[in-house]
C-alpha cells in the first residue's frame, strides 16, 4: 500500500470522497472538530489491483474504511482460494481481530482496479470509557457503524445460505432498546459488536 499525496488527492477532493462514508459524513455534519481529529490520526492509502491488504494470521491494530473500489475477503482452502465476502465502498473492515483479540481470520485483497482506503489504529476506539480524544457521540457513531456492518455481513451470508445452522444465532444477538445517546447504549453496542464479530468468525470458519 502507498500513502497518497496532497497532489493526488487535495483536501477538498478527499473530503468529498469521505462524505460517501456514513461515519465520516456524520462527523463532518455534526462535529467538524472531531472529524479533524480523526483525519489527524488516519492514514489515507492506495492499493494496486489484486494487492493483498490483510493477510490471514497477521496481528495488527489497524482497521480500514474502503473509500473507493471493491475488495474480496478470502481464505486459502484445499480447493484453492475461497471467497467469503465482498467489501464495497463505504464499509469498514479489519475490525474483527481487534474486537476478538485474535489474528486476522481471513485475507483481504483488491479487485481488478486500484482502491482507496483510510486506515485507523483501533486503540483510539477500544476503550469505551476514555473520551480524551473522541467524544461519547463519536464513539457511539463508530460502534453503530461497526455493528451495522457486521450485521449486514451476516445478513448477506443468511441470504446466500438461509438454512445455515448459525442463522438462529443471529436472531439471538440482542438489540439495544433503552435510552439512546448515552453510555448505556455505547456499552450495549460494544457488546453487540463483539457478539456479531464472533458469529462472523464462526461463519467464515464454516466456509473454509
Amino acid at each position: 500500500m502507498q500513502r497518497v499525496t496532497k497532489e493526488e488527492y487535495p483536501l477538498d477532493s478527499l473530503q468529498r470522497i469521505l462524505n460517501g462514508v456514513t461515519f465520516f459524513k456524520e462527523l463532518i455534519q455534526n462535529d467538524e472538530s472531531q472529524f479533524e481529529v480523526l483525519m489527524s490520526i488516519a492514514q489515507i492509502v492506495t492499493a494496486e489491483p489484486n494487492e493483498t491488504i490483510i493477510e490471514k494470521g497477521d496481528y495488527s491494530n489497524s482497521l480500514y474504511f474502503l473509500l473507493r473500489g471493491q475488495l474480496s475477503v478470502f481464505v486459502e482452502g484445499d480447493k484453492g482460494e475461497q471467497v467469503l465476502n465482498e467489501i464495497n465502498a463505504g464499509e469498514v473492515f479489519g475490525v474483527m481481530s481487534m474486537l476478538l483479540i485474535q489474528p486476522r481470520s481471513a485475507s483481504v485483497k483488491a479487485h481488478a482496479k486500484p482502491v482507496l482506503l483510510a486506515g485507523i489504529d483501533f486503540k483510539h476506539f477500544s476503550d469505551i470509557e476514555d473520551f480524551t480524544l473522541f467524544s461519547l457521540e463519536t464513539k457511539l457513531a463508530f460502534y453503530r457503524m461497526v455493528a451495522n456492518n457486521l450485521r449486514w455481513t451476516l445478513e448477506r451470508n443468511k441470504m446466500e445460505n438461509p438454512q445455515h445452522p448459525l442463522v438462529s444465532s443471529l436472531f439471538k444477538i440482542p438489540l439495544f432498546v433503552g435510552q439512546k445517546g448515552g453510555q448505556e447504549e455505547l456499552e450495549a453496542l460494544f457488546n453487540q459488536a463483539h457478539l456479531l464479530a464472533k458469529l462472523v468468525s464462526e461463519w467464515n470458519d464454516s466456509k473454509a
